[in-house]
């Protein structure tokens, strides 16, 4: 247990201090505690246990406010896979429930400390701006002399500011798919009675989640500037989700074909570094809805019968 809580506080407090590299190491900080717990007697307290001793880990190493922000971020994820685990239940839904407690405890948290909504955007600000001050002393260092204009650089730090939600429910999401896929690469088939991912190259998104992208794409047009930036961040967040879908149908086609895996490693490079293509990828996961590109759902008998249908 000490060793498990060791290594979750560790891979924290190393987004603070290794740039770039600890900024991934942080995202695996659930991992080890539930390698620890889960499939074992009494898993959810000693998961429990585990996280308020990491927390305690970081308090000593980094003060009290780092361990708060452990608790209602990763601790409280990791906590909640934990015990959803357990109960048999499904990635994507572990996966909504925890990002979703780690976006509100987070926000909530800031928001207290912070003392208000406006307060919060001007905290955002000042670290955004710092950020690319420090990016272009970074690039100084290697002789790449890159001045960002200044009205180049309140553009991107207003844009980011708007879509800031969605980036936080997206990496939110990201870091704990991440963590349930080592944890079951790692135990999960010896420790949990159910396959908690199946054939991935099968996965399909809610056929309700369409009502969501649709409503979301229309309160994009709201001349309300609250509405629509909501609506915004939401049709990012659930087009991120069809995109998924996407890569499910570019993946099952792969293995259909037996594509190379050197082949498949260019293609899914451009699918991310090319935003057309991404598109694309998006789209086919919309569509698929229905034109049935992997040919999953069973036949229809009505579709097939002319005389019905006259």
């Amino acid at each position: 247990m000490i060793r498990a809580a060791a290594l979750a506080g560790a891979f924290f407090l190393a987004g603070g201090a290794i740039p770039v590299l600890g900024g991934i190491a942080m995202l695996f900080a659930p991992a080890p505690i539930l390698i620890f717990a889960v499939g074992r007697p009494s898993p959810n307290l000693r998961a429990i246990i585990a996280v308020v001793l990491a927390g305690a880990f970081v308090s000593l190493l980094a003060g009290p406010i780092a361990s708060l922000g452990y608790l209602v971020s990763f601790g409280l994820a990791t906590a909640i896979m934990c015990y959803m685990l357990e109960r048999g239940s499904s990635f994507e839904r572990i996966t909504a429930v925890a990002a979703g407690a780690i976006v509100v405890a987070s926000a909530v948290t800031t928001l207290a400390f912070t003392g208000g909504p406006d307060a919060l955007v001007k905290t955002v600000h000042d670290e955004l701006a710092l950020g690319m001050v420090r990016g272009q002393e970074f690039y100084k260092y290697f002789g790449i002399q890159q001045a960002v204009p200044a009205d180049t650089q309140a553009s991107i730090i207003a844009t980011t500011i708007r879509l800031s939600p969605a980036f936080l429910i997206l990496l939110a999401a990201g870091t704990v798919i991440l963590n349930l896929r080592v944890f079951w690469r790692w135990v999960g088939p010896q420790r949990l009675t159910y396959s908690l991912f199946g054939d991935l190259s099968r996965w399909s998104s809610p056929e309700w989640m369409v009502w969501l992208l649709l409503a979301s794409g229309f309160g994009l047009f709201i001349p309300i500037g609250a509405v629509s930036d909501i609506a915004l961040n939401g049709f990012i967040v659930i087009g991120a989700i069809y995109f998924c879908q996407g890569l499910a149908i570019t993946g099952f086609y792969f293995q259909s074909l037996a594509v190379p895996a050197i082949v498949r490693g260019v293609i899914y490079f451009v699918v991310f570094a090319q935003p057309v293509v991404a598109a694309i990828i998006c789209v086919a996961g919309v569509f698929d809805m229905w034109i049935d590109f992997r040919r999953l759902k069973p036949p229809s008998q009505e579709a097939g019968n002319l005389g019905d249908f006259f």
